[in-house]
């Protein structure tokens, strides 16, 4: 009996959301009036994901209006809801350039925006570069230092970086110990590494954290297939499968449990 199960380290039924500037005060939990350049931006935003050609022709008039580093930014967005990752990494790279002249407070989001992009486009040296630039501005903490550390993760793992990659994983714990995705991929890598102990515990995480997500109940499947606990396994299939039937995680889980019957069956 056997079944060839995914190895990539991917999480498709999470999307990364806009980064917004929208100020507070540290800790106050009160709005800072927006300035008209940042209501601006944040229309523009807006627009970029609701209506991405829209928003290229929107952010592009900003830019050529004197929008700067906003307006390229703005554009970035545009280009990564249509998936063109090459057109957006270099939006965001622009934009953070110029943010980081300008001594822009939130730089390192942008960043962080282009290795994201570039993680996306499997421009993974360049990935590596930029989310480097995100940390060495020393201005992120907590969850957005630790997606960056996530990202970096990812990377490493594309590039069968695995030691590196759980270095980064320790990292995402200690610094965003409430995000799923980090325990769903640190888990899914331990796996993957035969580490069965780990993936156990990490996934126990995830799954607490995020209890109606198809993609942990999918990984918790294939680690207790792994494992030889072909019941768990397909209890934790048909569960992804009956959170979401039409996520790709839950796509999956289906044809691992379409096999696990033809293999039992034969």
């Amino acid at each position: 009996m056997f079944i060839t199960l995914a190895l990539a380290l991917a999480a498709p039924d999470y999307q990364a959301s806009p980064d917004q500037p929208v100020p507070e005060q540290a800790g106050s939990g009160l709005s800072v009036p927006m300035t008209m350049t940042e209501v601006r931006f944040n229309e523009c935003v807006d627009l970029a994901v609701d209506d991405p050609p829209s928003g290229i022709v929107a952010a592009n008039k900003w830019r050529m209006e004197g929008g700067g580093f906003l307006a390229r930014h703005c554009l970035g967005f545009a280009y990564a809801e249509q998936f063109n990752w090459s057109a957006a990494t270099t939006s965001f790279v622009e934009a953070a350039r110029e943010a980081e002249i300008a001594k822009y407070p939130r730089t390192a989001n942008f960043w962080a925006q282009a290795g994201n992009a570039a993680l996306a486009g499997d421009q993974l040296e360049k990935a590596l570069e930029y989310l480097n630039a995100a940390l060495v501005q020393n201005s992120l903490t907590g969850l957005q230092k630790g997606e960056v550390h996530l990202d970096r993760a990812r990377v490493h793992v594309a590039m069968d970086n695995y030691d590196a990659a759980r270095e980064e994983f320790a990292m995402v714990q200690k610094l965003a110990p409430q995000d799923p995705l980090g325990w769903l991929l640190s888990a899914t890598l331990a796996r993957r590494q035969n580490d069965l102990a780990l993936a156990k515990a990490d996934i126990q995480v995830a799954a607490k954290l995020a209890s109606q997500d198809p993609a942990i109940a999918l990984e918790a499947g294939n680690i207790a297939y792994a494992g030889g606990d072909l019941v768990e396994a397909k209890a934790n299939w048909e569960k992804a499968v009956k959170m979401d039937a039409q996520s790709r995680s839950a796509k999956a889980a289906q044809k691992y449990l379409e096999q696990l019957a033809t293999d039992v069956s034969q």
